[in-house]
């Protein structure tokens, strides 16, 4: 009995010890799906996220939501949600999965992106703080006759590029690489459908009418200033860099090797003045120099495809011989109509004469010589005309008169498709005939801000940017908050197109604000030409930042 006695006590303690044993070592079961969901949500899943830069700059693409849940198109609150739905499942972000949409879900910076492509695409990074948006790749890719092999053709582009289940997935994993962000997406990640009958849009185009918490401001207010005195420093000035000519490879060589400027290049470079003229001339460019002195002439210089807000443009100081010296001592006939100007390579633009106002074949930029890349050791510069009649390298000058200028054109502005008017290079067409409008003419960009930028409520916030129209003026800066519905104008009087017009609107959202804006900005030339796609972006105001 003792024995036993003792046996039972032993294996009850051994069972009591087995069973602390078990529920000690037994793993716990993962949650279910629906309660990660809860845990999820619990932690703040679907409020948007907040992106902060190295400068300390915050972005929040996606509009926080409140009770109130206004929209861009409408004046008034058209549909309440209570606080927890709001807190728990809003509905830009767990509905319509707005953070996951749109080019910067994949692409935070779309100007790096082109860059470190294989293809050569132009480099569109800049220090003016512009950030690139689809809109502006839509206005070269769409139509860009003289420009782009294929006219129309950014969806076929853009698809290709995204092809989910491609050879391209192959292709990476033999490279050792990991397939693109961009390439685990779906349709929805660019796409919006519209029930309008237009169908499949763009999300980024549409955004700012699909998003909740946008809060339409009409007839906005603010404090408006404008200057045309900003330079561009040199090293910021853009460069194209077509690489067609041979002076564009030693152009484009010197730069990346960094070779030191040729002395004997610039003393022996010549300058000739023919065409319709009472004797051809030709002077070195110390002879110029020496002869005719130089000026100083402040200048845009812009690309006629920088879309609309691009980058593609600096105004800087330049330093010259005036050219009416030269077409003065040639004899030109009073009567010109184009001056056809000529690379040392055979790269040749012209200007017109109902737009030449002054020229100068300019040797420094802001105070030094030119760098190789914006065209050592000669540059013409002919304010108001587009980037090409800028030629680098120039050699020549002829004078032609108007019989033999029939088709010649000057590159001011990039006009619209009018290939339904009977052809692109004829007289009758483009580009000499813009009836169609332009793209870019006049222009409006704004430096400094990302899509999303959050700003304190209550506090006043200055925004900026340029206007340009080539060879028109400026008249007037128009912004508005409600989509277009109204605009608010601030004349620039006094400008001269010559230079580009650097405009501050300041801004100040309501102390309780916390909400989303869309700020809409277009410019007015004197003649009444209007921006024809006004550049918007939203921005958050929040009382707590």
């Amino acid at each position: 009995m003792r024995n036993k006695k003792g046996l039972a006590i032993a294996l009850s303690a051994l069972c009591v010890v087995g069973s602390l044993l078990a529920a000690g070592c037994t793993q716990e079961q993962p949650p279910s799906a629906e309660e990660q969901e809860a845990a999820e949500i619990a932690a703040g899943k679907y409020q948007p996220e907040v992106i902060t830069k190295d400068d300390g700059m915050q972005i929040q693409r996606t509009p926080t939501e409140n009770v109130d849940q206004t929209a861009l198109d409408s004046s008034y609150v058209y549909f309440y949600q209570d606080e927890k739905t709001i807190a728990d499942l809003p509905f830009n972000t767990y509905y319509l999965d707005a953070d996951n949409r749109g080019c910067n879900a994949c692409h935070e910076d779309l100007a790096e992106t082109l860059a470190a492509m294989d293809w050569n695409h132009v480099d569109l990074r800049n220090d003016y703080g512009i950030q690139i948006t689809l809109p502006m790749c839509l206005d070269c890719h769409e139509f860009g006759y003289g420009y782009q092999t294929n006219q129309h053709s950014f969806g076929t582009l853009i698809h290709g590029i995204h092809n989910v289940g491609s050879l391209r997935a192959t292709n990476f994993e033999a490279k050792g690489q990991d397939e693109p962000t961009a390439n685990t997406g779906n349709c929805w990640s660019c796409h919006v459908a519209q029930g309008d009958g237009d169908g499949m849009k763009l999300w980024d185009l549409e955004k700012h009418n699909q998003l909740r918490n946008i809060t339409p401001v009409a007839n906005v207010e603010g404090d408006f200033s404008y200057s045309q005195d900003k330079i561009t420093p040199t090293e910021s000035i853009f460069d194209f860099d077509w690489v067609y000519y041979d002076n564009d490879y030693m152009r484009r060589e010197n730069t990346a090797n960094n070779a030191p400027l040729d002395e004997e290049m610039f003393n022996n470079w010549t300058i000739t003045v023919s065409g319709a003229v009472g004797k051809e001339i030709t002077y070195t460019l110390p002879e110029l120099i020496a002869k005719y002195g130089t000026v100083d002439v402040a200048s845009t210089f812009h690309c006629t495809l920088n879309p609309t807000g691009g980058p593609l443009l600096a105004n800087a100081v330049y330093t010259g011989v005036p050219v009416d010296k030269l077409l003065e001592e040639a004899g030109a006939d009073p009567n010109w109509a184009v001056l056809s100007i000529t690379s040392s390579d055979g790269f040749l633009e012209s200007v017109r004469r109902d737009n030449y106002d002054g020229a100068i074949l300019a040797t420094k930029v802001n105070g030094e010589s030119l760098p190789w890349n914006q065209g050592y050791p000669v540059q013409m510069i002919v304010p108001g005309s587009g980037a090409p009649a800028q030629v680098k390298e120039v050699s020549d000058l002829t004078v032609v008169m108007a019989e033999d200028a029939v088709d010649i054109h000057e590159w001011n502005g990039w006009p619209k498709d009018s290939s339904d008017e009977g052809g692109y290079y004829t007289s009758t067409a483009w580009p000499e005939n813009d009836s169609a409008g332009y793209q870019n003419k006049p222009n409006v960009g704004l430096f400094d801000f990302d899509e999303g930028t959050i700003v304190k409520a209550g506090e006043p916030y200055t925004f900026n940017g340029y206007a340009t129209a080539y060879d028109k003026t400026i008249a007037a800066l128009e912004f508005s908050m409600d989509g277009g519905a109204t605009w608010t104008r601030y004349e620039t009087p006094g400008t001269s197109h010559k230079n580009w017009v650097v405009w501050n609107f300041t801004y100040t959202p309501a102390e309780d604000a916390d909400t989303a804006y869309v700020l809409k900005i277009r410019s007015v030339t004197t003649d009444g030409t209007v921006t024809a796609d006004p550049i918007e972006f939203m921005f958050n105001a929040k009382t707590e930042k």
